[in-house]
């Protein structure tokens, strides 16, 4: 091949190769398609966990809401006050789904003669949208937070759960992070002490349960 030949095939290329070079059709749907997923993961992160944050501060609103009316009965308070108290603080969950929520209510008295030693007197749990409520007399061992309770005295307890789905990432992480149901557990424990004194808890049938007793 002529020595002409060989130089201006390469003269072509070396031509070809620059044009190429400086060619930046396309660039920014290379960029995009680099750029996309990462922000649709943002968006889709964003949306998820301020809806969690949303629904988190309900169930500690709810905590609050449920103890603090419970804790304003004077003397007695029935088990039908309850039952509304419990409706009641459950509609703040709304518009979200009422089903994953339940709402344990507790009052718990400590000994006449040791702050420590605290006994359960009654408990109801209210279980999600439509649920009756079930509650129960007891006078067994319980556990509360140290410096709550001085000798002789008592304090409501409320301790809600939501058992939280993700909209988008349910699908993906229930498999690997969370429960077989892709659930989280939200959580909240308030006490609030009676206004008077400890209300005596009258159920359904009519009677109220007995105060706990103490060695």
């Amino acid at each position: 091949m002529p020595v002409l030949a060989l130089s201006n095939l390469g003269a072509r290329a070396g031509a070809l190769l620059r044009r190429w070079k400086a060619d930046d059709t396309g660039l920014a749907a290379l960029e995009f398609a680099f750029i996309a997923p990462m922000m649709g993961v943002m968006f889709i992160g964003a949306v998820e966990l301020s809806q969690a944050i949303i629904v988190d501060r309900r169930v500690t609103q709810i905590a609050s809401t449920t103890a603090d009316l419970v804790a304003r009965a004077e003397t007695q308070i029935a088990q039908s006050d309850i039952t509304d108290i419990m409706k009641s603080g459950s509609f703040i969950m709304a518009p979200y789904s009422q089903n994953p929520l339940q709402i344990v209510m507790r009052e718990l008295q400590s000994s006449p003669s040791s702050a420590t030693t605290v006994k359960q007197s009654w408990s109801c749990t209210y279980n999600g949208t439509g649920s009756t409520l079930t509650c129960a007399c007891s006078n067994t061992t319980a556990a509360a937070p140290s410096n709550l309770l001085t000798t002789n005295d008592s304090v409501i307890v409320s301790q809600v759960t939501y058992a939280y789905k993700p909209l988008v990432f349910d699908y993906f992480m229930k498999k690997n992070y969370t429960s077989s149901n892709g659930a989280y557990t939200l959580s909240e424990t308030i006490y609030q002490k009676p206004r008077g004194q400890w209300p005596n808890f009258q159920q359904a049938n009519g009677t109220s349960c007995p105060a706990p007793t103490f060695p």
